[in-house]
């Protein structure tokens, strides 16, 4: 155990977090910084009653507030270590217990801490995050792939390169693994009222500079262009996961699956993200992305098997 965890008085942790006062555990800690603010627990524990208070966004900021201030890599990954080691360990309380859910909820936050680092440590130049949440799913369905020889992934939508550098850090790291990234770094349609002509254009530039921060640009090919075009000209068969985060317009996403169907080797994952998104303006609203993945799944519904839907759904095909 880490000489942190050792630091934690017993009878307070029973008092408070054990019994469900996380207001007075906050308050608890809170206190402990003010006494000796180099004691990293204080903040470790502070996140986690927010965590089991249910106030996900509070404690996801504090964590970072921390990482941001820390000038010293070594020390995030260090940091990470404890904060990681302290949420493994409540989910195993849930376990015993079999609070099964609630255990998942850690792993995940376990995961999401990592993640939060990982983008810290490497300097990435991330303007947007859509992505980090989902690592949890990640980290359970495609883990058995890391570092696994000739591992193809064919990605449609990259924006900044988030997803495609996680691969690259984590999944793709044997030297015989690729991955090719299909985008017009021209946006989708919602993004032309999000944001202005300029920032659009700067979205390739930064997705150039974080690829080159993984320093594995020769397992990479970007190529710019509509996946409608072309998926048409890549290679049968070929690739170990399809990841579908283009388009949300439902003809969009249904298209580019039946594209991508054939590409994809039997055995393989297609990850379709933003299960959930809905278009607000009135010229799409029957365009959301729900309904072009369930057309999918309704037609090919005996050839794959669903193994998780929620905000993505992931399946894996077992027939051609």
């Amino acid at each position: 155990m880490s000489y942190y965890l050792q630091k934690i008085d017993s009878y307070d942790r029973a008092k408070y977090v054990d019994q469900h006062n996380y207001s007075e555990a906050i308050a608890f800690y809170k206190r402990g910084i003010e006494t000796d603010p180099s004691l990293m627990s204080n903040y470790w524990h502070i996140c986690l009653a927010l965590l089991l208070q249910g106030e996900e966004s509070e404690a996801k900021a504090t964590w970072l507030s921390l990482i941001e201030q820390a000038d010293d890599i070594n020390k995030i990954n260090a940091w990470t270590l404890e904060i990681v080691e302290l949420l493994t360990a409540e989910a195993t309380k849930c376990e015993a217990v079999s609070d099964l859910e609630f255990a998942q909820k850690m792993h995940g936050y376990a995961a999401i801490a990592r993640g939060e680092a990982w983008k810290k440590v490497k300097g990435y130049k991330f303007t947007t995050d859509w992505f980090i949440e989902n690592l949890p799913t990640w980290e359970q369905y495609l883990i058995h792939l890391a570092n696994q020889s000739e591992i193809n992934v064919l990605e449609i939508g990259s924006w900044e390169g988030m997803s495609a550098c996680w691969l690259l850090d984590n999944i793709l790291t044997h030297e015989l693994s690729r991955i090719t990234c299909i985008d017009t770094f021209e946006g989708s349609v919602e993004h032309k009222f999000e944001y202005d002509d300029s920032y659009i254009q700067s979205v390739e530039e930064r997705f150039d500079f974080n690829i080159s921060q993984t320093n594995a640009l020769e397992k990479v090919t970007k190529i710019i262009g509509n996946s409608q075009d072309v998926m048409r000209s890549l290679p049968l068969n070929n690739y170990d996961i399809l990841y579908i985060d283009g388009s949300h317009l439902a003809a969009d996403v249904l298209t580019d699956a039946i594209l991508g169907w054939g590409l994809v080797k039997v055995g393989g994952i297609i990850i379709f993200d933003d299960y959930d998104f809905q278009f607000h303006d009135s010229v799409n609203t029957e365009q959301d992305t729900k309904i072009g993945i369930d057309a999918f799944l309704k037609v090919f519904y005996k050839k794959v098997n669903i193994v998780h839907q929620a905000h993505q759904v992931i399946i894996e095909k077992i027939l051609d």
